[in-house]
């Protein structure tokens, strides 16, 4: 077996630039191998990449950009595992013969779980079409930092209809979002409980999917996740990821009916999209992959361009004209300098040069307060079903601005576009 191994090494990385995950998929991916993705996703593209380059290794093409262009639309919509640990650096053939690789070589069927109805009140507004509004909390550090978490509900709390607290945001160690969401509940208002898969393996996740409805918590946003910020950017088995989003978001999906019957409720799961990675079809073929995979809802990366947005979102809804709207952009309320260079740097994340020019004003800040209203009211036109507020060192006095504003806005938007408006109170 060890002549065998050496022999497959040496031939599939001189002609594939083979990565050894002794589980090979390169039947599935048009013989590009996947596992030269820095994160080790085997289901397609990250929502980091930009113009088709590599969200961890900016300077390389993007694998799975690569695969998707050269599959065109021969794509099947069944999800790969994530690979078995123990078959690493063993021979890919003996384990086809021996069949110990069979789990994880060969794609699986999506479950279709749509006629289990949500739990959530969040779930509820968005299926009757009334306009949400979602905020963003960084989870603190630690426990001491919980304080700045409740001023901010004590602020908010009535116009907002969920709060989605980040765990490990950036690969920054932080309080898990549980422990955020806590505060947040406390307040009355539903949470929205981040899960990476960058953080656990599938039995690890399930758990903590569970103990986290076990503490009331009904809406879940299930991401990859970023780049950990101590660890060398490079290709390597070391630093894979133990699942990737599609696959989390599956493996939930699977307990649906279980969670049912025992808990009496079903959770409410979103996922991430990217309008701006590019080409722009496999953004949008990235997001339906998501929703067979049990994705409800879906949470949009940073929007600053809203043609852009107008464009992925019409390619989105196609042919969906009778299924509700799910889908809230984010909305980034700039208000510091130094934090905008932050918003710069995100992964994925493209700055329109209208909010750079902002940015140089005296006025800065009211006049990014504007432009957010006008991103809002754009995507809104568009079919937005609410808008995610993610704060970049706006003061207060202006978010509260926004937050007591926006549904008001939304209400004259949606007129504007002739689209029905459900005006209820949070």
């Amino acid at each position: 077996m060890s002549l065998i191994y050496k022999a497959e090494k040496w031939m599939k990385e001189k002609l594939f630039d083979c990565q050894t995950c002794g589980q090979c998929i390169l039947s599935h991916t048009e013989m590009i191998c996947p596992m030269n993705c820095p994160k080790g996703l085997r289901n397609g593209p990250c929502g980091g990449t930009l113009d088709g380059k590599c969200e961890v290794i900016p300077e390389l093409d993007c694998v799975w950009t690569n695969i998707e262009e050269k599959k065109g639309d021969s794509k099947e919509m069944k999800i790969h595992f994530p690979p078995k640990q123990e078959l690493l650096n063993t021979a890919s053939y003996v384990n086809l013969v021996n069949g110990k690789d069979r789990e994880t070589r060969l794609p699986r069927e999506f479950v279709d779980t749509q006629h289990l109805p949500a739990s959530s009140a969040l779930a509820e507004k968005m299926g009757r079409g009334i306009f949400v509004v979602t905020l963003e909390i960084a989870s603190p550090i630690n426990a001491e930092g919980l304080s700045r978490v409740e001023k901010i509900m004590a602020r908010t709390r009535d116009h907002v209809d969920a709060v989605n607290t980040t765990t490990n945001a950036g690969g920054v160690p932080s309080l898990h979002s549980t422990e955020t969401a806590k505060v947040v509940q406390a307040h009355g208002v539903e949470a929205i409980i981040q899960f990476c898969g960058r953080d656990h393996d599938q039995d690890d996740f399930l758990s903590e999917v569970e103990r986290a409805m076990d503490m009331g918590y009904k809406n879940f946003l299930l991401l990859t996740g970023d780049w950990l910020p101590e660890k060398e950017r490079k290709v390597a088995q070391q630093t894979w990821f133990p699942m990737d989003s599609s696959q989390i978001i599956h493996f939930a999906n699977l307990e649906l009916e279980n969670w049912q019957k025992r808990l009496g409720l079903v959770p409410f799961f979103g996922c991430a999209a990217n309008p701006f990675s590019t080409p722009m079809n496999i953004s949008v073929e990235r997001l339906a992959f998501k929703r067979a995979a049990g994705a409800r809802f879906c949470q949009t990366q940073a929007i600053t361009h809203v043609p852009t947005y107008a464009e992925w979102y019409k390619q989105v809804r196609a042919g969906r004209d009778n299924e509700p709207k799910l889908t809230i952009p984010s909305l980034p309320l700039v208000g510091s300098r130094k934090l905008f260079k932050v918003l710069c740097r995100l992964p994925g994340v493209y700055v329109d040069p209208s909010l750079h020019a902002i940015m140089e004003r005296d006025d800065f800040q009211r006049a990014s307060l504007e432009w957010a209203f006008e991103i809002a009211e754009g995507v809104i036109q568009e079919g937005a079903a609410g808008i995610h507020a993610m704060n970049f060192g706006m003061p207060p006095a202006l978010i509260d601005e926004f937050l007591m504003e926006i549904r008001d806005r939304a209400n004259e938007a949606r007129r504007r576009a002739g689209l029905e408006f459900h005006p209820t109170p949070v």
